[in-house]
């Protein structure tokens, strides 16, 4: 390796004007470290939540995969992954269990390493900090001499707190195939990704010693890739850290020509998230500054891959109208503004598009990308935890049983988004698809489900282990905040973890909502990891469900004056009977619109209801007194919205207003108990 060294204080590494690091501050990005091994039979759900976690923060989380430790020891004839720079960086480290993850080199709690299970929230923890440096890198590769160059800019937009730091650049490689232990056991062809090869810097880096706010600093290395590694599937990784500790930033280019070179900056709005109306269009503004040094030609993209297809949307820029894509000049250093919007179709859904900005005249240059997310018509949504999406069709599949049209998915992530902008006024329910995942909840959740629950919205929620997550294990990942909400919400207590012992569902027979559904046995859909957990209800909630062993109680359901509440300690998709699954989705939707006749509530009503059908008002005999109703159409949208009553014998509706076809009138008594009754209106 040679290794040149330029140190200056004037503006960054630039050529004709272009530059490949901004300098103006920004926020962090994201290393990961994932240890791993081809015998570590956990380590593939690592790489599933190391690949989400990069998914949802495009550009700003890097992963790599170091390959040490015990599980990494190859067999005869098996390839070794290992590194001098992967085996000293592991034993730096407090790796106590693999898969491991070292986030950013940051301490959490004391701790440097994190099971997967924290990875997530540990960089959105991270993805917040400020840095005080920003990082830039070009590569470049000789085909004939195999030598790869890699020139780093630094340009520190604060003094660094540590004093002195240092650069560290890496190769590593993906699609690699070769074997790997699963817990469901051995593959032979497993695709590796990400995979350390060798650092062109010291393991612990270059150190940097003039670290002060306004200098650059920029540094070159090369390295002779081994002919056995593919160049077209390597990547050059560098960051800049303290030493031997917190990263401030990570860039990632490709080996052979890539490049961080700055096109120009991209603002998206301050709000990506946003409830939309069938018919209306959501509209959205960036803001695009060309930093090429010269004008130039810039395409602009905007498309979704989710969108239902009635929807539809189109963007506008320099006074012209455009859908899809359109190549616009851009003034160099003149912001302009891209006015966008997203018109939502009848069809019920969640949907994300990506604004994207490229260079014509730079195609190596990095795009430019900025998401927003809107929903539009969804009463039923459906919330995935990272690891459970392929569970999804099994809850919407129940939706569908249900003739729910206002049913939609969207995972954690985008939920937090769209609650955190107050996005889901229109949800009536929530369906929460933990499977068997971890964290199974997190404080940014629970608090978010705890208003949603507190303003009328009804959960159900449903997953192995999301009890023993709340058990105190020091092994769990539950918290003071998350074990409330399992206690005063969702009203369970646990009492043990379960096992293939428990490998039968016995639904509730007198239970008025899930009585009927057919017993199922338990299916292996974890690869041997079965663990139907057992828990006691919390008054008021009633059990719903119990194992083989009928002392064992596997489920629950629960009304409060606010919410109803069903929650389920083996998930949907664990059901050997697949229709079981889809009806434990669908009658808790039944429950929550009142569909299902449940005894202790019918005293609300009189029994009768008159004219039938309705025309202009529909009369409702009671038995005692009301405070609210409300009317909702046949999807489960409210049509007339909730109003205050006082009646005791006698409630009118006016109907006057409403089209011909079936509706459901909700009441609710004063001691916050809530009954249904559908009817029908006639023109």
């Amino acid at each position: 390796m040679r290794t040149f060294l330029t140190l200056m204080t004037a503006a960054p590494l630039t050529v004709l004007g272009q530059s490949l690091v901004s300098t103006q501050p920004e926020l962090r990005t994201a290393l990961l470290e994932d240890f791993t091994g081809i015998h570590c039979q956990y380590c593939p759900e690592g790489h599933t939540v190391a690949a989400a976690v990069e998914a949802a923060n495009p550009d700003r989380v890097v992963v790599v995969g170091v390959h040490a430790g015990p599980f990494a020891t190859p067999g005869t004839g098996e390839p070794d992954f290992r590194t001098p720079a992967g085996t000293d960086i592991d034993a730096y480290f407090t790796i106590s269990g693999y898969p491991a993850g070292v986030i950013s080199r940051h301490l959490f709690n004391g701790e440097d390493d994190l099971g997967r299970g924290q990875w997530e929230g540990a960089v959105n923890e991270i993805l917040a900090m400020s840095s005080p440096v920003n990082l830039g890198v070009q590569s470049s590769f000789d085909p004939v001499t195999r030598d790869l160059t890699v020139d780093v800019v630094a340009y520190y937009t604060d003094n660094s707190p540590s004093g002195n730091d240092f650069i560290s650049v890496l190769l590593k490689e993906s699609n690699i195939v070769g074997p790997q232990t699963s817990t469901g056991g051995n593959i032979p062809n497993y695709n590796h990704q990400h995979v350390l090869r060798a650092y062109l810097t010291p393991t612990w880096g270059d150190e940097v010693s003039t670290t002060t706010v306004g200098t650059t600093v920029t540094r070159t290395y090369t390295y002779n890739v081994p002919v056995d590694f593919n160049i077209a599937n390597c990547e050059v990784v560098a960051f800049i850290s303290e030493d031997k500790s917190e990263v401030y930033q990570a860039r990632e280019v490709v080996a052979d020509g890539g490049t961080t070179l700055l096109i120009g900056g991209l603002d998206g709005p301050a709000t990506p998230y946003a409830a939309g109306t069938s018919g209306t269009p959501t509209g959205f503004v960036a803001t695009f500054t060309n930093a090429l040094g010269v004008d130039g030609p810039f395409t602009i993209t905007l498309a979704s891959t989710d969108a239902p297809a009635d929807w539809s949307s189109g963007f506008s820029v320099q006074g012209t109208s455009y859908t899809g894509s359109a190549t616009v000049t851009f003034t160099n250093g003149s912001p302009e503004g891209i006015d966008f919007s997203i018109l939502p179709g009848a069809t019920a859904g969640v949907a994300t598009y990506v604004l994207s900005v490229a260079s014509v005249n730079e195609p190596n240059a990095p795009v430019l990308y900025e998401e927003v997310h809107v929903i539009s018509g969804v009463t039923d949504l459906v919330v995935t935890n990272p690891q459970a999406e392929a569970h999804d069709p099994i809850y919407m599949a129940g939706l569908a049983s249900a003739n729910q049209t206002g049913r939609a998915k969207t995972n954690r992530a985008r939920f937090l988004g769209f609650a955190g902008a107050g996005a889901l006024t229109g949800v009536n329910n929530l369906y929460c698809n933990i499977s068997w995942t971890f964290p199974s909840l997190t404080d940014e959740v629970v608090g978010h489900l705890q208003s949603f629950l507190d303003g009328g919205g009804n959960l159900m929620i449903a997953g192995q282990d999301i009890g023993w997550d709340q058990s105190g294990d020091p092994n769990a990942y539950g918290t003071p905040v998350t074990q409330a909400f399992y206690t005063n919400y969702m009203h369970a207590d646990f009492v043990a973890d379960g096992s293939t012992s428990n490998s039968s569902v016995n639904f509730e027979d007198g239970d008025a909502v899930f009585g009927g559904v057919p017993n199922s046995n338990i299916n292996n859909v974890f690869q041997g990891n079965s663990y139907p957990e057992e828990i006691t209800p919390i008054s008021p909630a009633v059990p719903i469900l119990r194992y083989n062993n009928p002392n064992k109680i596997g489920g629950l359901r629960v009304q409060t004056g606010s919410y109803k509440l069903v929650y389920f300690g083996v998930g949907p998709e664990q059901m050997t009977t697949a229709s079981v699954g889809e009806q434990m989705v669908q009658l808790s939707h039944d429950w929550f619109y009142g569909l299902v006749s449940v005894a202790e509530l019918d005293a609300a009503f009189g029994g009768s209801l008159w004219p039938v059908p309705a025309d202009a008002v529909l009369n409702v005999a009671l038995d005692g007194p009301v405070r609210a109703w409300q009317v909702c159409d046949a999807a489960g949208r409210p049509v007339l919205a909730r109003r205050e009553a006082t009646a005791t014998d006698r409630l009118t509706v006016d109907v006057a207003d409403l089209a011909a076809g079936t509706y459901t009138l909700m009441v609710e008594r004063p001691d916050g108990q809530r009954a249904a009754r559908s009817f029908a209106v006639a023109r």
